[in-house]
Protein backbone atom coordinates (compact mmCIF):
# COMPACT_ATOMS: atom_id res chain seq x y z
CA UNK A 1 0.00 0.00 0.00
CA UNK A 2 1.12 3.50 -0.78
CA UNK A 3 1.24 5.82 2.22
CA UNK A 4 0.98 9.54 1.66
CA UNK A 5 1.97 12.12 4.24
CA UNK A 6 0.29 15.45 4.80
CA UNK A 7 2.62 17.82 6.65
CA UNK A 8 0.81 19.92 9.27
CA UNK A 9 3.22 21.87 11.41
CA UNK A 10 6.67 22.11 13.01
CA UNK A 11 6.94 22.87 16.71
CA UNK A 12 10.17 24.17 18.23
CA UNK A 13 10.24 23.39 21.93
CA UNK A 14 12.72 23.49 24.78
CA UNK A 15 13.20 20.36 26.83
CA UNK A 16 13.83 20.27 30.60
CA UNK A 17 17.55 20.98 30.03
CA UNK A 18 16.77 24.04 27.91
CA UNK A 19 17.79 22.35 24.66
CA UNK A 20 15.84 23.46 21.59
CA UNK A 21 14.08 20.53 19.90
CA UNK A 22 12.08 20.48 16.69
CA UNK A 23 9.11 18.19 15.99
CA UNK A 24 7.23 17.73 12.72
CA UNK A 25 3.61 16.55 12.68
CA UNK A 26 1.96 14.68 9.81
CA UNK A 27 -1.30 13.01 8.92
CA UNK A 28 -0.86 9.69 7.12
CA UNK A 29 -3.26 8.65 4.36
CA UNK A 30 -3.49 5.09 3.07
CA UNK A 31 -5.92 3.40 0.74
CA UNK A 32 -7.82 0.74 2.68
CA UNK A 33 -9.50 -2.24 1.02
CA UNK A 34 -11.41 -4.72 3.19
CA UNK A 35 -14.05 -7.19 2.04
CA UNK A 36 -16.02 -4.91 -0.24
CA UNK A 37 -14.99 -1.66 1.45
CA UNK A 38 -12.63 0.76 -0.19
CA UNK A 39 -11.69 4.08 1.33
CA UNK A 40 -8.98 6.01 3.08
CA UNK A 41 -7.48 5.18 6.43
CA UNK A 42 -5.79 7.90 8.45
CA UNK A 43 -2.96 7.83 10.95
CA UNK A 44 -0.41 10.17 12.47
CA UNK A 45 3.35 10.60 12.47
CA UNK A 46 5.69 12.73 14.56
CA UNK A 47 9.37 13.06 13.78
CA UNK A 48 12.32 14.80 15.34
CA UNK A 49 14.63 15.45 12.37
CA UNK A 50 17.75 16.23 14.42
CA UNK A 51 17.75 12.85 16.18
CA UNK A 52 15.96 10.79 13.55
CA UNK A 53 13.37 9.69 16.10
CA UNK A 54 10.05 8.88 14.40
CA UNK A 55 6.77 7.57 15.79
CA UNK A 56 4.03 6.34 13.45
CA UNK A 57 0.52 5.16 14.30
CA UNK A 58 -1.29 4.10 11.11
CA UNK A 59 -4.97 3.25 10.66
CA UNK A 60 -6.34 5.25 13.57
CA UNK A 61 -9.62 6.14 11.85
CA UNK A 62 -11.40 6.28 8.50
CA UNK A 63 -12.82 9.74 9.22
CA UNK A 64 -10.84 12.75 8.02
CA UNK A 65 -12.47 15.12 10.52
CA UNK A 66 -11.50 12.85 13.42
CA UNK A 67 -7.84 12.61 12.38
CA UNK A 68 -7.58 16.38 11.93
CA UNK A 69 -9.00 16.93 15.42
CA UNK A 70 -6.63 14.34 16.87
CA UNK A 71 -3.62 15.81 15.06
CA UNK A 72 -4.51 19.30 16.28
CA UNK A 73 -4.76 17.95 19.84
CA UNK A 74 -1.32 16.30 19.51
CA UNK A 75 0.17 19.60 18.35
CA UNK A 76 -1.62 21.69 20.98
CA UNK A 77 -0.41 19.38 23.76
CA UNK A 78 3.12 19.14 22.33
CA UNK A 79 3.14 15.35 22.09
CA UNK A 80 6.58 13.98 21.15
CA UNK A 81 7.55 10.79 19.30
CA UNK A 82 8.38 8.95 22.53
CA UNK A 83 4.86 9.46 23.94
CA UNK A 84 2.75 9.23 20.76
CA UNK A 85 1.78 5.56 21.02
CA UNK A 86 0.69 5.90 24.66
CA UNK A 87 -1.33 9.02 23.90
CA UNK A 88 -3.10 7.31 20.98
CA UNK A 89 -3.85 4.22 23.08
CA UNK A 90 -5.39 6.41 25.79
CA UNK A 91 -7.34 8.38 23.15
CA UNK A 92 -8.77 5.20 21.61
Amino acid sequence: MDTRELFLETLNLQDEAGVERSFRYYILLEQLELEGYSGESYGVKIEEPETGQIAVVPHVTTYSTVIYQLARTLIDHQVTPCTLVDVIQDWL
